[in-house]
């Protein structure tokens, strides 16, 4: 079913998955790897790029960063027949490794924009370690939301760059303080365009060196 040798692609699938703690520390092409194989223990027709190392037909819409899990991750795969979405979502779940739980499963136009290319901002929910109380949050938070410019210094490509944080940062929310440790909720661009990281967030609000739980919740694109 999964033969490179293929007649061409006519069908796309569109997935939503979780990446959960037990593989929060697998890295992006090794998810890929995990889905390709369990893709063909599914017996899904999965179509393969042509050239001499042909490479089957899988796009997740957002690699996740190490220690971060997903809990709405979406992945599109082209096929090279026709398979029902409830087929696939029967024959797929069996089929996963732990770690990744699959919600549902949708056809898409083949020709339709890429995930990638309409991706624009992710949500996150982030618990984060602190004994600052939620008065001296929030004022915090409330600061970065009102400033004009956050800037802060990166490598990439092994130089040093200046990002504004303020221009991507779209929402930053104080959910709850308990025994510890704070929820917050934010919204940040992500994508072509830009991709702001809620550690860069937590490193703004003074919260850089303390243990963080993240979880992307959502992703959005352009057509939303």
């Amino acid at each position: 079913m999964t033969d490179p040798n293929q007649p061409p692609p006519h069908h796309r699938l569109r997935l939503v998955f979780a990446k959960k703690k037990q593989i929060k520390y697998i890295g992006h092409l090794d998810l890929v790897l995990a889905w390709e194989r369990a893709l063909r223990r599914a017996q899904i027709p999965l179509a393969y790029s042509k050239g001499f190392n042909p490479q089957p037909k899988i796009q997740i819409a957002s690699s996740l960063p190490l220690g971060t899990t997903g809990s709405a991750e979406i992945m599109d795969i082209v096929t090279t027949q026709a398979v029902e979405p409830a087929e696939a979502l029967e024959c797929i779940r069996p089929a996963l490794p732990e770690g990744i739980e699959l919600h549902s499963v949708e056809s898409i136009p083949l020709k339709a924009p890429t995930l990638q290319h309409l991706l624009r901002q992710a949500e996150y929910r982030v618990i984060v370690e602190t004994d600052l109380p939620a008065e001296a949050l929030a004022r915090r938070i409330e600061e970065l939301l009102n400033a004009e410019k956050i800037v802060q210094t990166r490598q990439r490509k092994k130089q040093l760059e200046e990002i504004d944080l303020r221009l991507w940062l779209h929402e930053l929310k104080l959910v709850s303080v308990g025994e510890g440790e704070a929820y917050l909720h934010m919204r940040l661009t992500a994508g072509q365009f830009g991709n702001l990281r809620p550690e860069a967030v937590l490193k703004a609000l003074g919260l850089a060196d303390n243990w963080a739980e993240i979880e992307r919740t959502r992703l959005i694109f352009e057509l939303e």
